[in-house]
């Protein structure tokens, strides 16, 4: 089980950087496409952004969105700590379905539209993040959800 553990994690750890920096998760207003990465330019913007009377929720998904961005890179720890591994297998999952909740549905409420829009950007010029639809989402979504998965899944199989 070891082999198949470690291959999981790897796989993991790249479906989630694939699907935070280098795909799209959502059209937005052409030709801006929301990712990891147009939320990593809009950062500074968001932080400074005054939240009001949500201020609690505002800040609990602003956390979860850096850990979002870092949870790539960390799922690799998953190789040496199982917990750190499941958790940063969750985040990834965590925002895929709050994407998928957020296309299909209104049930999150109009706080998670906020960082929905702040995702939106563009890197370089309609090149990077890739968007190809799929279903109304982008690929990103999918790999974020197969990421965050697998993720799990490698992190509970035995170190052998």
């Amino acid at each position: 089980m070891g082999v198949a553990r470690v291959l999981l994690i790897v796989i993991a750890a790249v479906l989630t950087l694939l699907g935070t920096f280098v795909f799209a998760l959502f059209p937005s207003f052409p030709p801006l496409v929301g990712s990891g990465l147009g939320f990593a330019m809009n950062l500074p913007t968001i932080i400074t952004f005054d939240p009001g009377a949500d201020a609690v929720v505002f800040y609990l998904l602003l956390v979860l969105f850096i850990v979002w961005l870092a949870s790539g890179v960390l799922q690799f720890i998953g190789l040496k700590s199982k917990i750190v591994g499941i958790i940063f297998s969750l985040v990834p999952l965590a925002i895929g379905v709050m994407f998928v909740l957020l296309l299909y549905t209104t049930i999150l409420g109009p706080m998670t539209a906020l960082f929905f829009l702040m995702t939106s950007g563009e890197v370089i010029a309609g090149i990077i993040p890739i968007y190809i639809d799929l279903a109304g989402m982008g690929l990103g979504v999918y790999f974020l959800l197969a990421g965050g998965v697998l993720g799990v899944i490698g992190s509970i199989l035995p170190k052998d």
